[in-house]
């Protein structure tokens, strides 16, 4: 895992010094090594060169006084094959092709006895080597061989190209900005934002879907004029004709057929979601380095830790050590606190247990830096509570850490996914099956609020006239709280251009999958890779990016991931005989939750006091917050998301990056 980093200018040479600036602002996501590549893409020169934490010898950066139009850099987080023979830009053994590269290709060792049965020689042990002799021998159609996360780009000298790709579902970042002849990408936006060249501003559209409209993944990014590429797609630069082309390599199959329910069917089904679990688990431990996980006593995490687990039973796993190391976020706060069904896992498992204790005194001291890790707003402080236990790993000595993200989004396990089951078996004919799952509500958490949903398709009746009194009364708060204490000439301005949300209401439940797959799920991702990369962890999220796993899942028809009632019900039937049964059993969902109302209460003097800066009229109307502030915050939810956390985030994230 790593940073990356490049600025092409196809007017004039490039300022030396504004590559050494964005990789030492990426200096967390690659604390191990440091590696630069000086090409003149007129002459067709290039020069290695090193800065003072680089690990081979060379030209130093800063004495480097040739002309060069093009900058590759690198930081390097040092997970497979420790030594210097890792470091980057790496080269071709004819120095044609250049990588920087963050991520990691899972199945490298078998694509690696491919490629040397084809004649390729290797000399390191990592999987970067192989990315690029994938890239040589299969040229752009290599990213359909990879299982894994990705973000690289590649530098070709044979052709005078810049390629580069992201990952299928979003793992991996790239940002870049391409304006006034310059193509400048990196792995995070402060990066780019960090340089003279590129003009720090807030793209209003943004910031009116996410204060207005609570859409926490907007159109575009949060600073005008950057942008980012997309889970499955890949770009080119023509450096000669200084053209850029992007296109989607990647996309996500599904079967939407019906398929009536047959036991024996269920069975196959079954054992071959475990063998590819337990797949993907396995691959995911190819370290060289430390590797934990997290925990948080969900199923996800908890069927990852007792999968590992099983393998130290039967073999010894170096990257894992005697003891597996796990790491979970706890409260006092019985309503939140999933610690005592982690213990549960802990106390199967026997494995080394880690415990984080957020409260308002340490988000308060931890809420600048959380913001600025983060880059741009986010929709509540439940982050906070991941953003601790990777801080919590990297103090106890671990550098990959394993993570349960995408289990709800691959084999369904969020409530709403009922609604469109059960319009599935309606559609279908299935009323006898319907009849029966109904009947297996004590399997689920669903209340009689969602049946009334269910039937609000066939009645056409005001979703708003479903609710409970209770409800009700606050979703006319938060329908009328957004633009309340906005700007009016803001809002004015965007209302008619705001909003991009799909509509979701009567899908299969294989295409909201699918849609929460690629839409809902790269927001998640997002949060992660910046919470684990501030404190230089490798996330490694088997859920969200082995390619069998997820191809198959999306393959098996929707009758058979919801049963008796039972969501994630695949998951439960791979995870058995491993998992203890209390976990499996669950029917409640609290996951990384966080006691937000509180928090904000407590800290309300100084949170109130830190959101005034120069300019935030011109989007919050801050003074009527603060004459407002009491009342308002005795309005907002006691649990779960707070609405008054979009202006609190917005604000305290314009002023740290001095927008």
């Amino acid at each position: 895992m790593c940073g990356i980093a490049g600025i092409f200018n196809s007017n004039a040479s490039v300022d030396r010094r504004h590559i050494r600036t964005m990789c030492d602002i990426l200096r967390h996501r690659g604390p191990d090594d440091e590696g630069f590549l000086a090409v003149n893409t007129q002459e067709h020169t290039v020069l290695p060169l090193y800065g003072l934490q680089s690990r081979v010898p060379g030209e130093h950066i800063d004495t480097f006084n040739g002309k060069a139009n093009l900058f590759l850099g690198h930081r390097r987080l040092s997970i497979l094959d420790l030594s210097s023979a890792g470091h980057q830009p790496m080269a071709d053994k004819d120095g044609n092709v250049w990588i920087v590269f963050n991520g990691e290709i899972y199945n490298y060792v078998e694509l690696k006895l491919d490629l040397i049965k084809k004649g390729y020689s290797f000399r390191t042990t990592t999987d970067t080597e192989v990315l690029l002799y994938s890239y040589l021998e299969w040229g752009i159609d290599c990213l359909d061989k990879f299982n894994g996360m990705w973000a690289f780009v590649i530098y070709d000298k044979r052709n005078n190209s810049l390629w580069g790709a992201r990952d299928r579902f979003g793992v991996k970042p790239l940002y870049y900005y391409y304006k006034n002849g310059y193509f400048i990408f990196a792995s995070e936006i402060k990066a780019l934002v960090g340089l003279p060249l590129v003009e720090k501003r807030i793209n209003e559209t943004a910031a009116y879907d996410y204060l207005s409209l609570s859409i926490n993944d907007p159109r575009d990014c949060f600073f005008k004029g950057i942008k980012e590429l997309k889970p499955s797609e890949a770009f080119s630069v023509d450096l000669t004709q200084n053209s850029l082309r992007e296109w989607i390599y990647y996309r996500l199959q599904i079967t939407t057929d019906w398929e009536p329910f047959e036991k024996q069917r269920l069975l196959s089904i079954e054992e071959k979601v475990r063998e590819l679990f337990i797949n993907a688990v396995r691959l995911r431990l190819r370290s060289d380095a430390a590797v934990g996980s997290c925990l948080s006593g969900g199923m996800d995490s908890s069927a990852i830790v007792c999968i590992i687990n099983d393998f130290l039973k039967k073999e010894t796993l170096q990257s894992i050590g005697i003891r597996q190391k796990v790491f979970t976020a706890c409260y006092t706060d019985d309503t939140i606190d999933e610690g005592k069904w982690a213990k549960v896992v802990v106390d199967a498992t026997k494995t080394e247990w880690h415990r984080s204790f957020p409260d308002s005194q340490t988000f308060l001291e931890d809420m600048d830096d959380l913001i600025y890790s983060q880059e741009v707003p986010f929709g509540s402080t439940s982050l906070y509570a991941q953003y601790r236990v990777m801080k919590m790993a990297r103090e106890n000595g671990v550098k990959v850490l394993l993570d349960g993200q995408g289990g709800d989004e691959l084999f369904a396990g969020y409530p709403i996914y009922y609604v469109h089951f059960f319009m599935d078996l309606l559609k279908n004919g299935e009323f006898h099956l319907l009849a029966h799952e109904l009947k297996q509500r004590r399997n689920t958490p669903i209340k009689r609020f969602f049946i009334r949903l269910l039937l609000h398709g066939f009645v056409k009746q005001p979703i708003i006239d479903l609710l409970p009194p209770g409800l009700k009364r606050y979703y006319h708060f938060i329908v009328n709280q957004p633009t309340r204490y906005l700007n009016k000439g803001f809002v004015e301005r965007n209302k008619r251009n705001g909003g991009h949300a799909e509509k979701t209401s009567f899908v299969s439940l294989q295409s909201m999958l699918a849609i929460m797959m690629n839409r809902h799920l790269p927001e998640l991702l997002r949060y992660e890779d910046r919470n684990s990369m501030r404190f230089s962890i490798e996330s490694r999220t088997p859920f969200a990016d082995d390619i069998d796993l997820i191809s198959y899942v999306f393959s098996v028809p929707s009758v058979y991931k919801i049963h008796d009632g039972w969501t994630k019900y695949l998951l439960r039937k791979a995870a058995s005989g491993v998992t203890p049964p209390a976990i499996l059993q669950r029917t409640d969902k609290i996951g990384f939750n966080t006691p937000e109302f509180n928090w904000i209460f407590d800290l309300k003097d100084d949170i109130l006091s830190a959101m005034q800066s120069d300019g935030l009229d011109e989007f919050i109307d801050y003074r009527k917050i603060s004459r407002n502030w009491d009342p308002l915050l005795q309005n907002q939810r006691r649990s779960g998301i707070t609405s008054i956390w979009r202006h609190i985030n917005f604000a305290l994230w314009k002023k740290r990056f001095s927008l």
